[in-house]
């Protein structure tokens, strides 16, 4: 617990913050009575006179740093007592300071960048002597941008280092994420930088339970050329109960040698919401568990993101389906696309018309129209993934009309149609798709679309 001095409504006031509660006490003329006292004693509207501010600066008992709370909402304990709940505060070193970087660092970090990178070592089991090497910080960075609200952000990834002679493991590793920007003391950028970062570990990992363990605030001292941190930022994040073993943690994620050149378009994307999340389930084991709201939002996750990932076969289609004409001008427009292209391209809107000929564009046509698209990447995992359960013979349009079939259910709430195991096998096929619709859509190659998906899914190919 942290407590200390504050100003609030022109009275001075003793704050006591736990977690992200800040408590707001009076402390001057607790014997007088004034009209605000009046009118929490007679039931008034506590805001009815002023706005509630968005921030408040105090400063700590113990250190005398300075403190920014920034404020979600309130309530009244008594005419003189006020509790607040935060969305993040700041813990400056001593004075308030503007900043133009921030660094995160997290348990997903240090895998995603896997911090075996960072040294080499040997033995020599005769005499047990070992040598052991640290890369060089300069030879570990690993940069990429983005843009965020018309400016431009760059993005560092590093691995830092910790020594102890206190410690019985006196080196420590960590992998940290920095993001840079033009110097500000805007809280708001702050929140949103750590708001798409954390959507991308939630992307790269399938699961929303990730660690942000650290987050710092830093300015660069002309004087000394370099980075000096002047704050610790604390974001109130929804927390959860479940602890992923750290084999998950380690194994379980699209790593950096797959989407290193990818990177800051992924970034792009999740900060303009260009990307469906809303399904990603809440940690690993609920992965495995499909309820009818979780089946409903993976097909919706999928036809929102095909909207986005094929926008114009999309639209056209969605016209197409309304007469026959709508057809004829979405089969015109990919022979005019199929006329003015060249090489791959050509060859994708070929591909694009024999498979619109016979499509009016259904979930289950959707759905077929993708896994046809990405056969090269998925074949191998959705054959072997029905040949354990002895289909030899498979279909991709018995899997769409199967998903399709089973959502109209639920879309009719028929949800106690239960789920059998050949709609869960469709439904872990349908998040494959998902992730090489996407991961396609930020440039990254075929052959690491299908590793990425072998490894975040733990589908054990040695590709």
């Amino acid at each position: 617990m942290k407590t200390g001095l504050i100003l609030y409504k022109g009275k001075n006031c003793v704050f006591k913050l736990k977690d992200f509660t800040l408590e707001v006490e009076e402390i001057e003329n607790r014997d007088k009575i004034f009209i605000d006292d009046l009118d929490y004693m007679f039931g008034e509207a506590v805001n009815s006179k002023e706005e509630l501010p968005k921030i408040f600066r105090g400063k700590d008992f113990e250190h005398g740093d300075e403190i920014i709370f920034n404020i979600r909402n309130m309530s009244i304990r008594s005419a003189k007592t006020y509790t607040f709940n935060l969305h993040s505060y700041v813990v400056f070193n001593k004075e308030e300071s503007s900043f133009d970087s921030l660094k995160l660092s997290g348990d997903e970090l240090n895998w995603f960048y896997n911090i075996r990178n960072a040294y080499s070592y040997s033995v020599i089991p005769s005499t047990g002597q070992a040598h052991f090497d640290i890369v060089p910080f300069e030879n570990l960075e690993k940069t990429f941008q983005f843009n965020l609200d018309d400016e431009l952000i760059s993005g560092e990834l590093n691995i830092t280092r910790k020594i102890s002679n206190m410690a019985t493991s006196p080196l420590k590793l960590h992998t940290d994420l920095y993001l840079g920007f033009e110097e500000t003391k805007d809280y708001g950028k702050a929140h949103k930088l750590i708001n798409v970062a954390t959507k991308f570990l939630e992307f790269v990992t399938y699961r929303r339970n990730i660690s942000i363990n650290h987050i710092t605030l830093s300015k660069k001292d002309e004087t000394k050329g370099k980075q000096i941190v002047v704050g610790e930022f604390y974001v109130n994040r929804e927390k959860s109960n479940f602890a992923e073993k750290e084999e998950t943690i380690r194994e379980k994620m699209i790593d950096l040698p797959l989407i290193e050149g990818n990177i800051g378009c992924l970034f792009n994307k999740l900060q303009k919401k260009m990307i469906y999340l809303t399904h990603i389930p809440e940690n690993s084991v609920d992965k495995g568990r499909i309820t009818p709201s979780r089946f409903v939002m993976i097909t919706a996750g999928f036809e929102w993101q095909f909207r986005i990932s094929y926008e114009e076969l999309s639209n056209k289609s969605e016209e197409a389906s309304k007469t026959d004409e709508g057809k004829e001008e979405l089969l015109a427009f990919l022979e005019q696309k199929i006329e003015e292209t060249k090489g791959k391209k050509k060859k994708y809107f070929k591909g694009l018309k024999k498979r619109t000929l016979d499509t009016d564009m259904s979930l289950s046509s959707k759905i077929n129209w993708a896994l046809n698209e990405f056969s090269d990447i998925l074949d191998l995992f959705i054959k072997n993934i029905y040949k354990t359960h002895q289909i030899k013979d498979l279909k991709y349009l018995e899997i769409a009309e199967r998903i399709q079939n089973q959502r109209n259910n639920y879309a009719h709430g028929n949800i106690d149609k239960e789920i059998n195991e050949m709609i869960a096998i469709d439904l872990n096929v349908l998040e494959w798709v998902y992730y090489a619709m996407v991961l396609n859509d930020i440039g990254m190659s075929r052959d690491n679309i299908q590793k990425a998906i072998n490894k975040l899914f733990s589908r054990g190919y040695g590709l």
